[in-house]
């Protein structure tokens, strides 16, 4: 059973959590699309397809971002 203080401390850690690996996240897209801005030039792709470009490219992002939070959950888990 998880007291008050657990709780307490679950909470904060996971709201840093989510926040910095959506600033993680946030960072990698920017630097990698000014990397590529060039390339969309030539490719003279349109904004949609400059999107779902940077959707489809940082798949191993999101899931890095799962596996991270999965391997939390299992510690957290083997803790109980």
């Amino acid at each position: 059973m998880l007291t008050r203080l657990d709780w307490y401390i679950l909470k904060k850690f996971l709201i840093t959590f989510v926040f910095c690996m959506l600033l993680f996240t946030v960072i990698a897209v920017a630097v990698d699309s000014s990397e590529k801005t060039d390339d969309f030039v030539k490719a003279n792709l349109t904004t949609n397809q400059i999107i779902f470009w940077i959707l489809c490219g940082f798949h191993s992002v999101y899931l890095g971002l799962a596996l991270s939070v999965v391997c939390f959950y299992c510690g957290y888990f083997l803790y109980l």
